[in-house]
């Protein structure tokens, strides 16, 4: 009886040894051969001065760096947060999103940079908090199957940023 006991207790351990192995093996066959993490993202803006401020109110970042070459004609400044690392590039010989748009459709678009997303913990903080800064988003899309909810609002030269619930 007790040898038993014991082969059906050994075939167990087995039994968890060989899944356990399978399951790693399948996971380092699927996974990418490094690990990363989003570090930061740039964004081109008409007017460094006031980017910086809208960001900066946003989403509380803190000014870490600045470039001033006005021999090139470019300004880039690096705002940090502990979660998030933004550059802001003006550069005044790049040509500006709203004049080349003015005289074409509602709604038209340049193929380029497209959206930044964020995840936010809070839906309903994130949302105050842009209240409060005269920043309503146009409509809020909850997703019919998780119930989650998202929406865009664009930065003061019309870049698109996502919010994820």
């Amino acid at each position: 009886m007790m040898s038993n006991t014991m082969e059906s207790m050994s075939n167990k351990i087995l039994l968890n040894i060989f899944l356990l192995i399978s399951v790693c093996t399948t996971h380092a066959q699927t996974s990418t051969a490094f690990n990363y993490r989003p570090y930061f993202s740039a964004v081109i803006v008409h007017n460094i001065d006031s980017s910086t401020a809208w960001y900066q109110s946003v989403f509380d970042l803190k000014a870490r760096n600045s470039i001033n070459d006005t021999e090139r004609g470019f300004r880039v400044r690096i705002l940090e947060s502990p979660a998030f690392l933004l550059e802001l590039i003006e550069n005044k010989s790049f040509l500006q999103q709203k004049k080349i748009l003015a005289d074409k459709a509602q709604g038209a678009r340049i193929e380029w940079f497209f959206k930044i997303g964020f995840n936010v913990t809070d839906m309903d903080a994130c949302l105050k908090h842009l209240a409060g800064l005269k920043i309503i988003p146009e409509r809020i899309y909850t997703d019919s199957d998780t119930k989650k909810r998202n929406f865009l609002i664009e930065d003061p030269d019309g870049n698109l940023l996502q919010f994820f619930e």
